[in-house]
């Protein structure tokens, strides 16, 4: 992916960060045939996705993946997760013990005892990496992804020891509609940490495009007109799988909404209108797939979203995708 998205960066460490982040497994399958993460629908441990805006195609490699996905007890996802941190974050420019610790709070902020959680439950963390031109011998961003749904407040928690998530959440605390299910603490190559809060709307109910405008504004009804511009039918928004994200780094908080397609719906006609309204080419969108071709791979695009700000409108496009190979 690197190759065809011409990013600058050296292939160690991409290809040094990518090992430890997966821990060395991208089966889609655990041994019992269970999927082996819930970050994709096929269970494979990797999604990948580009970004851009105001018609520029951002020079980055960008994934998500986990660790530990063969193990099946939580508490032991959690520590294999924990242990590979401090050496993920070695690749940051700045990073240091003390980003270390602040990622691992975070993990530990959300799950206090992760023996107490059931073996049921398969997500505990993700990890983003994102690779950049601007620092092509180390990792531009990490992220750590998590869940807010399995051990009661905390996003609660979240606020009382990080002032960045306190006010993220515009939405009621009873809304049925639209509620939180994740959270991310990323920090880039610069040091500055960003706080995300991921809320969900419940698909096929025809009030949610309604619900979002209410709590979010002219934020959301421009992506939700831009997603029709570009070819979603207004008729069915509401049979669609929607996530907000809510954002704060050093500056204003930010905005970003999410559609993922339906199980039998292809997204690549509207991926390809949204990338060249938005990136000013489909360089960046058709990379994945002629990545995903030159491995032997199929490439279907799993979500798209845009960011909105005040002044700039839609200012952020990111698609992601996930490879899938034959089981012939």
């Amino acid at each position: 992916m690197a190759e065809r998205l011409a990013v600058p960066c050296d292939p160690a460490p991409i290809h040094a960060m990518l090992e430890r982040a997966c821990g060395g497994q991208l089966d889609s399958r655990r041994s019992d045939g269970r999927r082996a993460s819930t970050l994709t629908t096929s269970g494979i441990p990797f999604e990948a996705s580009v970004s851009g805006g105001c018609g520029e195609l951002a020079p980055a490699l960008r994934y998500v993946t986990e660790t530990a996905t063969q193990e099946t007890e939580f508490a032991s996802r959690v520590s294999a997760q924990l242990a590979a941190i401090p050496d993920l974050v070695a690749w940051l420019p700045n990073g240091d013990e003390s980003v270390s610790d602040m990622l691992r709070s975070f993990v530990a902020t959300l799950y206090p005892e992760p023996a107490r959680v059931s073996a049921r439950h398969r997500f505990a963390t993700w990890l983003g990496v994102v690779h950049h031109a601007g620092a092509p011998n180390h990792a531009a961003r990490l992220k750590i992804y998590g869940n807010l749904k399995l051990v009661p407040g905390a996003l609660h928690r979240l606020c009382e020891l990080w002032p960045g998530f306190v006010g993220l959440v515009s939405v009621p605390e009873g809304e049925k509609l639209i509620k939180p299910v994740g959270a991310a603490i990323e920090v880039d190559a610069l040091g500055n940490v960003n706080h995300k809060v991921y809320l969900r709307a419940r698909p096929h109910d025809v009030g949610v495009p309604m619900k979002l405008v209410r709590y979010f504004g002219d934020a959301a009804w421009e992506v939700l007109s831009e997603l029709v511009r570009c070819g979603v039918d207004a008729a069915e928004l509401h049979e669609h799988d929607f996530m907000v994200c809510c954002a704060r780094s050093t500056g204003a908080p930010e905005f970003g909404l999410y559609l993922a397609p339906r199980q039998d719906d292809e997204l690549t006609r509207i991926v390809r209108e949204l990338a060249s309204r938005h990136h000013g080419t489909t360089h960046g969108v058709d990379a994945l797939s002629l990545a995903a071709d030159a491995c032997g791979a199929t490439w279907r695009y799993s979500l798209v979203g845009m960011g909105f700000s005040a002044d700039r409108g839609i200012d952020k496009l990111n698609v992601y995708g996930i490879p899938a190979w034959s089981a012939a």
